[in-house]
């Protein structure tokens, strides 16, 4: 079977590539016959070096089925998508044209609780006809999202189906990892600065972007409150909390910090970061990789793999660690975070980092895990055995939808 997978497949933000390669990885696992994967740029439509057209129709036809996965879908910073409010702008006239089934995987939502989200009316539509037939397979990340579509587009339905992180099942590869120590125990870190003036908004900003966008071009606000915006107080204040925490950990172990930025975004608050951690500890135990692209997700995993301990602000830092059975630290600071560890019944292991005391709490933590991992990864390999089980009935979901077409 010839399946067309839309990704971000040029992507350099290496999230994209554990949705990727975490769904190709099950779906061939649980493929009842062999599956051949056309990969198809989903950030070239996002960039208009494509367009969603009938051209996109003929080429889908050529294949059994389209695969719509990895990429945040719901995109409240993407205003011009104007047919179905989503970054799968395909008109829905078009839509009808489409002779296989169309398998929504994964997909999730960008937008902040106190955020507008553009042209909700086409997405609104979008959902709806997708729920109406029996061809295609709505199912969405376990991280909330079919909740935001109930509360933000009132659709509530069973056949909004919840699918596992794939950024779970990442598939690794064993390399020499040059910056990780021998002797020490290594910690990879993982800042996001993705969405800054969302993330770490005060009240007073988030009464701004949220009021404010019904009044005034949301981008505008965007620049203004980046520019002028006490945001950058709570971001330092963060960044100042995970200087001492690092710092008290060195002080109690031997180990190695690698810094891992996942997308250019994480490059500002490493740079703050080191200009506020222990001089001696930047020069001696700290080490920083570069990024790299889509196509070489199992080598950068293949890091993780190796690592002693991963403290994650990211999602596709979190979730691939928890998969690949390291001792992790979400550091949460959106929803979405907080729903899936709660989804998958971990709970306990994140720590919001409104917390006042997130630091000590982090610091306690790592200690704490570090001292014992295998506390830690058994509980974890019970829970993803139970969540491969769910991935395991999605599929055998859509396979039924692609044997009876």
């Amino acid at each position: 079977m010839k399946i067309l997978h839309l990704a971000n497949w040029n992507s350099t933000n290496i999230g994209n590539g554990a949705l990727i390669y975490g769904t190709q990885r099950i779906v061939t696992e649980d493929a009842p016959y062999p599956i051949e994967f056309v990969p198809e740029a989903w950030d070239d439509y996002t960039f208009k070096r494509k367009t969603f057209d009938s051209k996109f129709v003929e080429l889908v036809n050529q294949h059994d089925a389209l695969l719509i996965n990895g990429a945040v879908t719901m995109n409240a910073f993407r205003r011009t998508m104007l047919h179905t409010g989503m970054r799968f702008d395909l008109p829905l006239s078009l839509w009808k044209e489409i002779k296989c089934p169309i398998i929504f995987y994964g997909i999730s939502y960008r937008c902040w609780p106190f955020q507008e989200y553009p042209n909700k009316q086409a997405l609104a539509e979008a959902i709806n006809y997708a729920l109406s037939q029996d061809h295609i397979y709505f199912g969405v990340r376990n991280d909330g999202t079919k909740e935001w579509i109930r509360d933000r587009l009132g659709i509530e339905s069973s056949k909004i189906h919840e699918v596992p992180d794939p950024g779970l099942f990442v598939p690794h590869e064993d390399h020499d990892y040059p910056e990780l120590h021998s002797v020490r125990k290594n910690i990879l870190i993982a800042f996001n600065g993705e969405d800054a003036p969302y993330r770490f908004a005060t009240g007073f900003e988030r009464a701004i972007l949220g009021l404010g966008q019904h009044f005034v071009n949301p981008a505008r606000l965007e620049r203004f409150v980046a520019r002028f915006g006490s945001y950058k107080k709570e971001r330092h204040r963060i960044i100042l909390g995970m200087a001492a925490a690092l710092e008290r950990i060195a002080r109690n172990m031997d180990v190695q910090f690698v810094l891992v930025p996942h997308y250019l975004d994480d490059y500002g608050m490493i740079q703050e970061f080191i200009e506020v951690l222990q001089e001696r500890i930047a020069h001696q135990i700290v080490v920083s990789t570069g990024l790299v692209s889509v196509p070489h997700t199992a080598y950068f995993y293949g890091r993780y793999a190796k690592a002693d301990l991963a403290i994650s602000m990211r999602v596709h830092s979190m979730s691939p660690s928890i998969g690949l059975g390291i001792p992790v630290i979400p550091l949460t600071s959106q929803g979405r975070m907080r729903n899936f560890l709660s989804k998958i019944g971990l709970s306990d292991i994140g720590i919001d980092v409104k917390q006042e005391a997130f630091a000590d709490l982090l610091a306690a933590r790592a200690l704490e895990m570090l001292a014992d991992p295998v506390t830690y990864t058994e509980h974890t390999k019970k829970i993803i055995m139970k969540v491969r089980e769910e991935s395991r009935v999605c599929n055998q979901d859509i396979f039924r939808i692609l044997s009876s077409t």
